[in-house]
């Protein structure tokens, strides 16, 4: 039998805030590592395994014979979980009734992270006022060239009769 949700002990500080000892780890949250060869290590949860009960965390990884990198999944035991990812909104109402319930005050709801890229701050644009006429600097068009050559060609064509 499966279990459908790994549960992750959660660190003093949020004990303290949600009033609850464990909470379903999801891909998001940020976990720290409490015992193990690698342990003071942490990151962002990337893979959650449910048939072997191991988590994979974001740069944390084994390297192989010929020089590859591979997810290194660690026990739910070995960790903590020190910030949740609330922007999943079931998981939001969660823990909102679970506070509400102890009588703790509802935490804050995570806002959709918004795109990475910032916006380009373009130059401010000078507004032309009436009467004010702006000059733009010539451009050769080929077209006009190609014309220019055509009437000498015509005129050289005129003295020679």
């Amino acid at each position: 039998m499966l279990n459908t949700k790994i549960n992750v002990a959660l660190n003093q500080e949020l004990r303290k805030k949600y009033g609850i000892r464990r909470f379903p780890v999801v891909k998001g949250d940020i976990v720290k590592i409490v015992s193990g060869s690698r342990k003071g290590e942490g990151g962002k949860v990337i893979a959650v395994s449910h048939k072997t009960n191991k988590i994979s965390i974001e740069g944390i990884t084994l390297p192989k014979a010929d020089g590859k990198q591979v997810a290194y999944y660690i026990d739910h035991s070995n960790l903590v979980i020190t910030k949740l990812d609330l922007s999943i909104e079931g998981r939001y109402n969660k823990i909102k009734d679970i506070t509400a319930r102890r009588n703790l005050p509802a935490p804050e709801p995570e806002k959709p992270a918004e795109s990475e890229a910032t916006p380009v701050e373009s130059e401010p644009v000078e507004e032309q006022t009436e009467g004010e006429t702006i000059d733009l600097p010539e451009q050769e068009d080929e077209n006009d060239a190609s014309t220019e050559e055509d009437k000498n060609l015509g005129e050289d064509d005129n003295n020679e009769n």
